[in-house]
């Protein structure tokens, strides 16, 4: 499930949970994941008023990104 996430760069995020994996899209197509992340984390995220914020605490928690865009379809593509 994309997330929606109101900012100027990044226009959703999702998560894996079977790789325990954050996803960012952003809005110039470009997709950075995210390793290692919690879902207690993820949610945190979900039921923040602003997540941009919560992404931004929680990208710099030591979470080291990687590209997907080899295996992630683009953000045009998801239903």
């Amino acid at each position: 499930m994309l997330l929606p996430v109101e900012s100027k760069q990044i226009a959703f995020c999702s998560y894996d949970e079977d790789k325990a994996e954050l996803q960012l899209y952003f809005h110039t197509g470009e997709v950075v994941a995210y390793h290692s992340v919690l879902k207690s984390d993820y949610l945190s995220v979900v039921e923040s008023t602003n997540r941009l914020d919560a992404l931004m605490r929680l990208t710099q928690k030591g979470h080291v990104p990687f590209g997907t865009e080899a295996y992630l379809p683009t953000v045009g593509e998801m239903t």
